[in-house]
Formats: structure tokens, sequence, C-alpha cells
């Protein structure tokens, strides 16, 4: 094989490895996608039921996981306002507050526009709430060099698993607690138990 094969060979590779990376990483925010999101939850709640139910043994060490929705307050305002570049800004900042502040193992992920999902896995519905109202608070405290005078608040919905739990009706559940925060007063955290 030629000296230009083999480079051929390795520049293919490295384009192979970016592609997958792309597959399950948000091009703007660096976090996960909604795609690898899903799969993920899909096999740590099948896990959790089974565990649950005596099928499996609990070799993750964790019977529960919970589920936060969160969605940046008033984002499209932010974008009327300063620009889609502020606003992709705004959206990097926050997205990788979130995913600071969460555990090793823990998914988080861009769910679509301005919402970031995580799935915390071990995390009681209570737990879950601490660490979403941590997130919250601390967003609040962002600052923007080139906007100091922006101000930017988050909202949260928090589900926990249950027996027999699918994907979709727990992030339905996180989705339903999500939009009782949006519509109770924003830059708040609500769980799927207080609606």
């Amino acid at each position: 094989m030629s000296e230009q094969e083999l480079n051929k060979i390795v520049e293919l590779e490295k384009r192979i490895r970016e592609l997958e990376k792309d597959l399950i990483h948000d091009s703007l925010t660096s976090l996960k996608t909604r795609a690898f999101f899903e799969e993920e939850s899909k096999i740590y709640i099948s896990t959790t039921n089974n565990i649950n139910s005596g099928k499996r043994h609990d070799w993750f060490g964790f019977k529960d996981l919970s589920i936060i929705f969160f969605d940046i307050d008033y984002f499209k305002k932010i974008n009327d306002t300063y620009g889609h570049m502020i606003g992709d800004s705004v959206l990097r900042d926050v997205a990788n507050l979130i995913k600071e502040n969460v555990r090793v193992g823990d998914v988080v992920a861009r769910f679509g526009g301005e919402e970031v999902v995580a799935l915390l896995l071990g995390a009681s519905e209570s737990d879950a709430k601490q660490k979403a109202d941590s997130i919250r608070k601390k967003v609040e405290l962002l600052t923007f060099e080139s906007t100091p005078e922006l101000k930017v608040t988050i909202s949260g919905g928090v589900a926990e698993s249950f027996p027999n739990v699918t994907y979709e009706g727990l992030l339905k559940n996180a989705d339903l607690a999500l939009y009782k925060a949006k519509g109770t007063g924003r830059n708040k955290v609500v769980t799927f138990s207080e609606i």
C-alpha cells in the first residue's frame, strides 16, 4: 500500500470518528442529542423496571431514576432583543452549567430549541428536585460579558420512575411538571407529584 493510500485511510477513519461524534452530540451545545438520550433512557428505565420486579439484580447500584426537563424562560424574547448569536451563547452557557452540575454517569441532552433534559440515575423525586433547584439558582447568577444587563432564568419539571414506567410516560410526566412551572410564574421547579 502506498503512503498516499495510507494517508487516505487515516483521513477517512478520522472523518468516521467525527461523524460518530456528531450522531450523539448536539453541535451547538455539545450536549448529547435527543436520540441518544432516548436510547440511553430506555436502557436505564428497562433495567430499573427489571431490578424493581426482581428479574435482575441491582448491579447498577440504584433502583430509582428521575428526569428533569429544563426550559430557558422567555428565550424567544432573548433572541428577539439581543439576536440569535447572543441566544446561542445563552443556550451554550446554560447547557454547560447544567452538565457541570450533575454527576458523572447522568445523561444530559439538548431536547430541542431551548430545552435541556437530564436523566439522574439513582435519584428520587426529592433528590432530583433539589438538584434542579440548585441548578436553577446558579442560572440566575450567570453573567454575559457582551450583554451584562441580560438576566436569564430557567424552569424545571421533575418526574421520578415508578413500577413499569416507560420512557414516554416518564418524559410526559416531567413535561407536564415543566408546563406547570412555566404556567405558574416561571423560574421555579415543579415535581409531577405536585400537580
